[in-house]
């Protein structure tokens, strides 16, 4: 029996963040993305073409009233996203209308009550507009288990990338199990948000009131908490607040690396004053949950705190933003951070040849024969071989607006501070209208990447094309337009 999906090309977008009211928006490409669907709808030459919107569809952790789950509104929030984004949708609408199309929507983090039967029925009949045939062209993906489908001879699985995140993973089956006592009437269990969506309803929203560019900029450590500890005294104390969400991280890092619990140690762990009850994971190999109760602890009586647990020493983390705070007395905050941030000059954040983390969980995680591995996530693009096979990985990065300090502007002192002032409470219609000279160049403060990993079998010469590409928008005349993104593509038989 077949396991994947037959397609003669492939458009993956991901992290689109539909959501949010004015000024709390960071999707800012809505003419460009009804352009791109209409291109799939459109596509030459005929065959059975897709488009597959790959995790964080919207971004119901935007919305009004914040929760990091809500079954009960999700509905009418859906309503309100549909109603601010009105033309993204009707493209969707007009892409599932047209014959030999698909539309797949693979589940992130931020749009998690799609997994409700009641949430997803009410997207898929406004998107069908009553149309049995246009829903049958529309497919979801919301168990975690990805998108496996065949262009040509290459085989490709796509994944949204939080199921290698501690911070974001999703437990699956305690969403089933939500959506299965609502509908048989049940008493419905609570759900237990992971630390990523915990930091966004309970410190970032909030924070991102005053200073937008908190989704925005990248690197989030390295960038994001040393500038927010300089504009505003009194918000690296909030971000102090992260030392209690980073425990609950620290459980599920934990659970990540030896497995899942099941209900008894649940309960122990929970009397034991462990923490939160963990989620789902698939098992780490030769660990049971036994194992991991062991193990824990024997931690705890070596006196190993969940925080000591975190990737990326949390303590030294939370440490670093007192220790900035600190820092900003006497000197020009602008001047102290500039040299702060000399870090960013090295950064490889921004290129999409640069391993990361995501990518080497990930390539390590998935099996070797698979041809075209696809992520997002992150919202930073990637394009690289896998060390897995002979295969390739790509991560469609964003269309949400990114920030970025390029090393001009760090090591020019009128530049940076011009920044620094922008910063310091900008909107995002300031931050989108900003240009910044320095080096010889003037610098967009907002980048709108618009990334697409497109996959399509070709005839001359025969075979599979991958490549990352951007949508540009219309300027000067020129019209919106799908280009290349990057040197590195792969190309298969």
């Amino acid at each position: 029996m077949r396991d994947w999906i037959e397609l003669d090309s492939l458009h993956v977008v991901s992290d689109l963040h539909l959501g949010g009211g004015a000024g709390f928006q960071i999707f800012g490409s809505t003419t460009e993305l009804a352009w791109l669907i209409d291109q799939v709808a459109s596509a030459r030459p005929p065959g059975r073409h897709a488009l597959l919107i790959n995790g964080d569809f919207v971004d119901l952790l935007a919305e009004e009233p914040g929760m990091a789950f809500d079954p009960d509104g999700a509905v009418a929030k859906l309503d309100g996203v549909w109603q601010r984004f009105e033309p993204v949708f009707a493209a969707l609408q007009r892409l599932l209308s047209t014959q030999d199309r698909l539309l797949i929507v693979n589940m992130g983090n931020h749009d998690l009550e799609l997994a409700l039967p009641w949430v997803r029925a009410h997207l898929a009949s406004r998107l069908a507009s009553g149309s049995e045939a246009a829903l049958a062209r529309l497919l979801w993906v919301t168990d975690g288990t990805g998108v496996r489908c065949r262009i040509a001879d290459a085989c490709v699985v796509c994944v949204h990338g939080n199921e290698v995140d501690s911070w974001n993973v999703v437990d699956y089956e305690r969403l089933r199990r939500i959506g299965r006592d609502r509908q048989f009437g049940l008493d419905v269990a609570p759900w237990i948000p992971n630390a990523g969506a915990q930091l966004v309803t309970e410190v970032m929203n909030q924070v991102k009131r005053d200073f937008p560019f908190v989704d925005l900029l990248k690197p989030e450590r390295e960038g994001v908490l040393p500038i927010l500890a300089a504009l505003k005294p009194g918000v690296h104390r909030k971000l102090l607040e992260l030392a209690a969400i980073a425990s609950r991280r620290a459980w599920d890092v934990a659970r990540m690396r030896f497995g899942f619990l099941d209900a008894q140690v649940e309960a122990q762990s929970q009397a034991a004053g462990y923490g939160p009850p963990p989620v789902f994971a698939v098992p780490y190999p030769g660990h049971n949950s036994e194992t991991l109760q062991g193990d824990v602890e024997s931690a705890w009586r070596q006196g190993v705190t969940p925080i000591s647990l975190v990737r990326g020493t949390q303590e030294e983390q939370l440490g670093f933003w007192s220790a900035t705070a600190d820092l900003f007395s006497g000197r020009p905050k602008h001047e102290v951070l500039r040299e702060a941030l000399e870090y960013l000059d090295r950064d490889r954040s921004f290129d999409p040849s640069a391993a990361d983390q995501t990518f080497r969980e990930l390539d390590a995680t998935i099996g070797a024969e698979i041809d075209l591995l696809v992520a997002g996530h992150t919202h930073l693009e990637r394009s690289l071989r896998r060390c897995r096979g002979r295969g390739h990985y790509f991560n469609s990065g964003t269309w949400a607006r990114l920030v970025r300090i390029a090393p001009e502007l760090r090591q020019d002192p009128a530049a940076f501070e011009r920044l620094f002032r922008l910063l310091d409470g900008g909107t995002i219609d300031s931050l989108d209208e900003a240009r910044i000279p320095a080096g010889g160049t003037d610098h967009e403060v907002v980048l709108r990447r618009n990334t697409v990993v497109l996959i399509e079998r070709r005839t001359e010469p025969p075979g599979v094309h991958a490549s990352l590409q951007h949508v540009r928008p219309a300027t000067g005349g020129t019209p919106i337009r799908l280009e290349p993104a990057a040197a590195v593509t792969w190309t298969g038989g």
